[in-house]
């Protein structure tokens, strides 16, 4: 399976989100998120092959984040997620199509379609 090319926003706040173009489940998205620690990087990069949209929040200055309210919705403006990511990594398994995805530090938000 190839991997798509990484791309970023930043938020206000100075998040930056990095994500790739497009264990629970809402709805029908199966989604994960996890901290980060001395083995968690090498095992998230692991499982996120399993998920086509793949998050990682950070700082400007580089330091991970958690607490990121992550929305996705359709091209029909459903809200099919809302969830907040436990550490810095967040994968998510969507169906082909068009998403708006939404993320929210410290009061800031941001959306890219």
């Amino acid at each position: 399976m190839r991997t798509p090319p990484l791309f970023g926003f930043t938020l206000a706040a100075g998040l930056v989100v990095l994500f790739a173009a497009v264990t629970a489940h809402a709805a029908d998205v199966k989604y994960m998120s996890a901290g980060i620690g001395a083995d968690s990087s090498d095992r998230m990069s692991e499982l996120g092959k399993e998920y086509n949209l793949r998050l990682l929040f950070a700082a400007k200055d580089g330091h991970y984040l958690a607490d990121v309210a992550v929305s996705i919705a359709d091209s029909a403006n459903r809200k099919l997620l809302e969830a907040v990511a436990d550490g810095p990594f967040f994968f998510a398994s969507l169906a082909p199509g068009k998403y708006t995805i939404t993320v929210t530090y410290a009061g800031a938000a941001q959306s890219r379609a």
